[in-house]
């Protein structure tokens, strides 16, 4: 298949399996994807999945830098990641730091940007609105610190986002969701959609009618989808600490895909290659932050989204540049033709503790090779 056939079949392909979707979350989506030497098509288990579109070298590339829809440090570390970038603030010197929300308190989420390039992206982007909003915003801030929740201080970003006209509320449809009955979603959902609305009317009220009633957009039924979208989608963001940095180099990072729940989330470690012994003691600290589920932050990609799992996947994700711009890398020699996998749990743990943790997590069973192998 020739790319421009590759490229025509993925736009097919996207229209049939987000006919819910809009054309802006559609065209965002093909326009990722299509710059890649991949080939998104069906697969027996999953529905769909990614495929290389030529022979890849073991270490090649696949992407470059794909860059999060949304992206949000962990409560517990609004104080070391940058507010907009996630990137370790240990990694920049203090006077390049610029505060969140004005100086104030934000409601309880308070932090830093990690240079003025992000606080400026920020505040052209949702900041504005984030800040108008105040202490309004503290209850969506409560209910995650007592929850331990991320993905409602992801979702109201992307509302903020909405609200001054910077992103389409259809941005997410393209992704995979957890589908529920029309009118029917989970209670604390509705909820944290409530507070994020009470937040947006507050921001609007003063700035004086400046989001245009796009606030409007903000539906429970976009709340409820997003927030399910990231359930099945997010990833969490580990970035090694600045000793270790910006090393080109998969094998010192681990991919994750990301969840909500009681008490935390439900962490789930990518399998990746031995890191080399020059690197293991500065790796500790990363490695011990993500068993406790400390990271940086929690992000949502759009192409990365599409890889199905493996425990025993042909491609590495990792956070090489110091923020959250991910990059994907194959582990092994790839044949075009062949599906691209990456680990969505621990791929050191035994296949029982995979097995149960992918189906917590994602609802399946894992039925890969290795899992077949190892538990029947």
């Amino acid at each position: 298949m020739t790319h421009r056939a590759a490229v025509a079949a993925l736009r097919r392909f996207f229209r049939r399996c987000s006919s819910r979707a809009g054309t802006a979350a559609v065209s965002r989506m093909d326009a990722e994807v299509s710059a890649l030497d991949v080939i998104v098509g069906h697969t027996e288990r999953s529905g769909r999945g990614v495929y290389a579109g030529r022979d890849f070298r073991q270490g090649e590339v696949v992407i470059e830098r794909a860059e999060p829809l949304v992206a949000h440090p962990t409560l517990r570390n609004l104080r070391t990641s940058c507010y907009h970038c996630l990137k370790p603030l240990a990694a920049v010197p203090r006077e390049s730091r610029v505060p969140t929300h004005g100086g104030r308190a934000g409601g309880g989420a308070a932090g830093h940007f990690c240079c003025d390039a992000c606080a400026d992206a920020a505040h052209a982007t949702y900041h504005d609105a984030e800040t108008a909003a105040g202490d309004a915003v503290a209850p969506l801030v409560a209910h995650c610190t007592q929850h331990g929740l991320k993905f409602p201080l992801a979702a109201a970003r992307m509302a903020y986002a909405i609200a001054q006209g910077n992103a389409d509320p259809r941005d997410a449809d393209a992704l995979v969701r957890v589908n529920f009955p029309r009118g029917v979603a989970p209670g604390a959902w509705l909820d944290e959609h409530a507070m994020i609305k009470l937040a947006l009317a507050r921001g609007d009220a003063v700035r004086g009618g400046a989001f245009g009633g796009r606030a409007s957009e903000v539906t429970a039924e976009w709340y409820v989808g997003v927030v399910s979208r990231m359930h099945l989608n997010a990833f969490r963001v580990e970035i090694p600490p600045p000793a270790v940095g910006n090393r080109d180099d998969d094998t010192a990072d681990d991919g994750h895909h990301d969840c909500d729940g009681p008490g935390g989330s439900c962490d789930h470690h990518s399998h990746h290659s031995p890191a080399a012994s020059s690197f293991k003691a500065s790796l500790e600290a990363a490695l011990a932050s993500s068993e406790t589920g400390d990271a940086a932050g929690t992000a949502t990609y759009l192409a990365p989204s599409l890889f199905n799992h493996s425990c025993d996947p042909n491609v590495d994700v990792a956070w090489v540049g110091g923020d959250a711009g991910m990059r994907m890398r194959t582990r092994v020699d790839v044949a075009r033709g062949a599906e691209l996998t990456i680990c969505y749990t621990d791929g050191g743990a035994p296949v029982d503790a995979r097995r149960g943790a992918l189906e917590h997590a994602y609802g399946f069973v894992c039925r890969c090779e290795r899992c077949v192998e190892e538990g029947g």
